[in-house]
């Protein structure tokens, strides 16, 4: 009891810590939208409006149980694009919490809370949790197979002799089943069986294939635990491998939709054919892109990183030197456990063997889209692999405080005021180390996501920063036409984020791009808003001459899309001036909301 009292205080601290970073200035860092996000927020949007498909052909193909949930909380806060953010931050969290609620249960809790508070406090599981991708839903939905699962292996009637059984409050909590022996016993009964966890285990997997990509060679790592458990742990295969199929199946039976809708329409899936170049060459006898992305790939854990600015401080690893040792600490102590078993030809009666060699291949399959890709945009393709990855420091951890605890038994210091020895136990000692490590991991990870990463001028043009100044910008006007100057016209791009963050519905937006054309909305004082990055060419700037400039939005001045002009025309005055259109060398074009133009 004074154990799960302590775990659940230091969870409350953990989840707290988390919530706080995921919240902070949520509503403008990162400092606008991409149009992956975007489009997210309108897809919500079409099914609050009715749309129902299990896969959306938006942005190159995306799997839809972020854009469901998304349009879940729309319901209650509002079509904002706020909603995709808190989306993203309420999977991160409960992730954390699942993830602490299986290593709890395989391992011990101290491991659980070491695990949780990496999650919360290091630099990747934060930007992910604050961006509105769908990849944030993978590694949720996969925890909570994993738990599920583990509850089935735990709960498995096992009498084997010569095998002994821990305790039901021993740290891997494995537990037998006995019907409780009230009137009441078949709700209990269906709750703690085995079997009713080995569904909800493939419920929560057959999910997964709805999030991300990734999902579809992650599910392997249920079946390979399964060959494990028979080399490994034999006594346990003749209760787990039923419920193991029945996950599988159960997986399979929810995951059937996708699969035939993919498979009568296989020209949805243009990412797959865009990352599967590669294996593609490995087919074709060349190994060389694919030997070069796995190195790459490889390296995003200790030496270089993810590359592009929109998801990562580029070339910022996984592992700063000091994670990076104890996951390398925490991966040799893992497979270690696993092979022992093996070695020493004892069966793996408390299943940690089993637990170790289920997050080694959780972590080797999570990384392997990687391995194919590159490192390239690794930090959202590697998102399977996420939670796994910082349970092997904290095993390190754990373990490391353990040894410290019983091979120093104290040790004493001269207090000068009072001539006296006080005895400090070295559990104090280690705690304050393991305190100082995420306190100060905290601080690194707030600095270079707050300051160094939000602040980037590179970040501010990915997040398309200027154009979340123009919506700013319209949403306090009484109501207007205008038109945006943008490089990204296109109805998924710009105008896609325009919807998700002009809340004004008397501003009537339309877009060009000024560097090769001007449009005009026919209305009688419309305004005319140009960007840096698409300025109006100079055959073109003619056009403007009767323009009465309003204001120059305000921008930081390491922005790269500025200035933001705004201007504004009187169309009598202008349609005087400018009508007939003449032909010109060079040509010049004119578009007019009401179609009128000419060269």
């Amino acid at each position: 009891m004074q154990a799960q009292r302590r775990f659940l205080g230091w969870m409350l601290a953990v989840l707290f810590t988390a919530v706080t970073l995921r919240l902070f200035a949520l509503s403008h860092i990162p400092p606008g939208l991409t149009h992956d996000e975007a489009d997210h927020g309108i897809t919500a949007l079409s099914i609050l409006e009715g749309t129902r498909a299990v896969y959306f052909t938006i942005g190159y193909g995306r799997e839809p149980l972020y854009d469901y949930a998304t349009a879940l909380l729309m319901v209650g806060i509002g079509p904002t694009y706020l909603a995709g953010r808190l989306t993203a931050v309420y999977a991160s969290l409960l992730t954390i919490a699942a993830m602490a609620a299986w290593v709890r249960r395989a391992f011990d809790w101290q491991t659980a809370v070491f695990t949780a508070a990496g999650l919360a406090v290091t630099f990747w599981p934060l930007m992910a949790a604050r961006q509105s991708l769908r990849s944030i839903m993978l590694p949720l939905f996969f925890v909570l197979a994993v738990l599920f699962f583990w509850r089935g292996l735990g709960s498995v009637k096992c009498q084997v002799s010569g095998v002994r059984l821990p305790k039901p409050d021993h740290a891997s909590r494995i537990t037998h089943y006995t019907p409780p022996p009230t009137a009441h016993r078949s709700l209990l009964t269906a709750y703690r069986s085995p079997f009713t966890a080995y569904a909800f285990a493939g419920l929560f997997l057959g999910f997964t294939f709805y999030t991300y990509i990734p999902a579809r060679i992650l599910w392997l790592a249920f079946p390979l635990t399964l060959v494990y458990v028979v080399l490994a742990a034999r006594p346990y295969v003749s209760q787990m491998w039923r419920g193991v199929l029945l996950m599988l199946v159960a997986a399979a039976v929810v995951a059937l939709p996708l699969f035939l809708y993919l498979a009568a329409n296989p020209e949805a899936e243009v990412r797959i054919r865009e990352l599967s170049g590669p294996l593609t060459a490995v087919t074709q006898g060349n190994l060389s892109p694919l030997w070069q992305n796995a190195r790459e790939g490889a390296g995003i854990l200790f030496w270089r990183g993810d590359d592009f600015w929109r998801y990562n401080i580029p070339g910022r690893p996984l592992w700063g030197p000091v994670w990076a040792l104890l996951f390398g600490g925490g991966l040799l102590l893992a497979s270690w456990w696993a092979l022992r078993p093996l070695i020493k030809r004892q069966p793996d009666a408390h299943l940690r063997g089993t637990a170790v060699f289920l997050a080694l291949c959780w972590l080797f399959l999570g990384l392997a889209p990687v391995l194919v890709t590159g490192a390239s945009l690794s930090t959202t393709q590697a998102m399977g692999m996420q939670p796994v990855l910082y349970l092997f420091p904290a095993l390190a951890i754990r373990e490391a405080a353990r040894k410290w605890d019983a091979d120093f038994r104290g040790f004493s210091r001269i207090n000068q005021k009072k001539s006296a020895f006080i005895r400090v136990h070295p559990r104090s000692i280690s705690n304050l180390l393991i305190a100082l490590l995420f306190v100060g991991t905290a601080v690194i990870t707030v600095r270079a996501y707050f300051v160094t990463w939000a602040n980037a001028p590179e970040v501010r043009v990915q997040y398309e920063a200027a154009m979340t100044a123009v919506m700013h910008y319209l949403n306090e006007q009484e109501g207007a036409d205008v038109a945006i100057s943008t490089i990204t016209p296109g109805q998924y791009h710009t105008p896609a984020l325009a919807q998700m963050m002009l809340t004004n519905d008397q501003v009537r937006p339309r877009w060009f791009d000024g560097r090769t054309g001007l449009l005009i909305p026919h209305a009688p004082n419309p305004l005319i808003i140009l960007s840096g990055f698409a300025p109006l060419s100079e055959a073109l700037r003619g056009y403007l001459d009767t323009a009465v400039p309003l204001t120059t939005l305000p921008q930081p001045a390491t922005d790269l899309d500025r200035p933001l002009t705004v201007y504004q025309l009187n169309l009598d005055e202008w349609q005087a001036a400018h009508r007939p259109v003449t032909a010109m060398n060079p040509p010049r074009t004119v578009w007019r909301s009401d179609g009128v133009g000419g060269v």
